[in-house]
C-alpha cells in the first residue's frame, strides 16, 4: 500500500484510542511534602479526544469533572499519615487511564525527634478580638524562619486550668469573697471536656481539689476557709507548672493575689525557667492598687530586688502567651475571670513542627503575625530548646 493510500485508510477508517495515547499526571499535591488540612488537587491531562477524569484520595471518591480544568480543593484532614491520591481518565471512546501518586507523612525515629508546638493565639482589635481568620491568614516563624502549620483549630482545645486564689490575711474580707465568686464564675464556664483544679493559697497550701471537670465539686471546695498567713506567690506559682505538666489539653494558670511575694524559698526566676519549659499559659489578675508596689523590702528582699521579682512575674505571664488583667477593684474580679474564659474559648490554635530544633537549651522565639494590619496578636513569646 502506498504512503497515500495510508494515509487515506487511516482517515476513513480511524485506529481505535489506546491508553498510551492519554497522557496525564499530578501537577499537585507534590510527592516530596506532607499534605494536611485543605490540599489543592490539580491534574493535567492531554489527550486527543474528551475526557472525563475522576479523583479519588484515600480510597475515598472526591467527585467527578467532564472539562477541564482538572482541579480539586480536598481536605485531607490534621492526622500525620501518608496520603493516596488516584485520577482515572476515561476518554469519549471508552479507553481508561489510571495514575496514582502519594504523599508522604512526617517520619520520627531515632534519627529525627521533632515535638509538635502548639500556640494558643489571640487575634485583637482594640478590645474587641477577630474572630473571622483562616489557616492561610496566619504565618509563624521559629528563630525567624518561616514554618509549616500542620495542626488548626478554633478554640475547641479542652482547657485544664490551676486556679491559684491568694488567701492570705490581707485578702480577709470582701476581697476573698470576691475572689471565690470569681472562682465560682470560671468553674460555671467549663465545657465537658474542660478540668480545672482549684488552689487556695498563703505562705502553704490551706485548700486544694483534685482536677475536675464537675464545676460542683470546685465550687463546693471554696466554703470552709478562712484566709490567714503571709503571701508565697512564686511557691504556689511553680507547683501549679509542674502539676499541669502532667495533664491534657489546654493548660492554663489563673493567678489572683493581692500583694507581692513575701515568704516564697523560690525566687521568680525559677519560676520562669519552668514556665519557659511549660505549655501553660499564665494569666494574672492584678488590682490596679499593687501597680505601684514595686519599691518595697521585706525580710528576704530588698527594694530592687522586690521590683525585679514583680518584673519576673510580668515577663512569665507575658512570655507564656497570657496577660495581665489589670482591675480597678475587688468588684471586678468576676468579670476579669469571666473574660479570661471567654478570650480561651475564641483563640485559635495552631501546631507546626519546628524545622531546625537542635535540642541544645537555647531559646528559640516564636512570632505569629496575621494578614490583618489592623489586628494584634498574642501568643507563647518562644520555648526552650530541649
Amino acid at each position: 500500500m502506498s504512503p497515500l493510500a495510508y494515509l487515506l485508510a487511516l482517515a476513513l477508517f480511524p485506529q481505535p484510542l489506546q491508553a498510551q495515547d492519554l497522557r496525564a499526571m499530578f501537577f499537585n499535591p507534590s510527592t516530596l511534602d506532607p499534605a494536611f488540612g485543605e490540599v489543592e488537587v490539580e491534574i493535567d491531562v492531554e489527550a486527543p479526544e474528551p475526557v472525563t477524569v475522576d479523583l479519588f484520595v484515600d480510597g475515598a471518591r472526591i467527585g467527578s469533572k467532564p472539562t477541564p480544568p482538572f482541579a480539586w480543593t480536598v481536605d485531607v484532614g490534621r492526622e500525620n499519615v501518608e496520603h493516596q491520591f488516584k485520577a482515572v481518565i476515561v476518554g469519549r471512546s471508552g479507553v481508561t487511564k489510571s495514575i496514582s501518586m502519594s504523599t508522604p507523612a512526617i517520619h520520627i525515629d531515632e534519627s529525627m525527634d521533632v515535638n509538635l508546638r502548639q500556640l494558643y493565639v489571640t487575634v485583637s482589635n482594640g478590645s474587641r478580638r477577630v474572630l473571622d481568620l483562616a489557616e492561610n491568614d496566619f504565618r509563624v516563624f521559629d528563630n525567624g524562619e518561616r514554618q509549616q502549620i500542620v495542626t488548626y483549630e478554633r478554640g475547641e482545645v479542652p482547657i485544664t486550668a490551676a486556679l491559684l486564689i491568694d488567701a492570705s490575711e490581707s485578702m480577709q474580707g470582701e476581697r476573698f469573697e470576691s475572689a471565690l465568686r470569681g472562682s465560682r464564675t470560671f468553674a460555671r464556664g467549663m465545657q465537658e471536656l474542660d478540668e480545672a483544679k482549684l488552689v487556695l493559697f498563703s505562705d502553704q497550701v490551706l485548700e486544694a481539689t483534685p482536677f475536675t471537670n464537675d464545676p460542683a465539686a470546685l465550687i463546693d471546695a471554696l466554703g470552709g476557709v478562712e484566709a490567714a498567713g503571709n503571701t508565697a506567690v512564686n511557691d504556689h506559682l511553680y507547683l501549679a507548672l509542674k502539676v499541669l505538666e502532667a495533664r491534657q489539653g489546654r493548660r492554663v494558670v489563673v493567678l489572683f493575689t493581692d500583694g507581692a511575694d513575701l515568704l516564697s524559698v523560690l525566687p521568680m526566676r525559677d519560676v520562669l525557667w519552668a514556665a519557659r519549659r511549660s505549655q501553660a499559659l499564665v494569666y494574672w489578675i492584678r488590682l490596679q492598687e499593687q501597680e505601684g508596689m514595686a519599691r518595697f523590702a521585706t525580710a528576704w528582699r530588698g527594694p530592687d530586688a522586690n521590683a525585679a521579682e514583680i518584673a519576673d512575674l510580668e515577663k512569665t505571664v507575658r512570655e507564656s502567651g497570657g496577660r495581665i488583667a489589670s482591675i480597678g477593684s475587688v468588684g471586678e474580679i468576676e468579670s476579669a475571670f469571666r473574660s479570661i474564659m471567654d478570650e480561651l474559648r475564641e483563640q485559635y490554635v495552631i501546631g507546626y513542627y519546628p524545622s531546625q530544633e537542635r535540642d541544645d537549651g537555647s531559646w528559640r522565639e516564636v512570632e505569629v503575625r496575621v494578614a490583618r494590619n489592623d489586628a494584634k496578636v498574642r501568643t507563647r513569646g518562644g520555648y526552650v530548646d530541649d
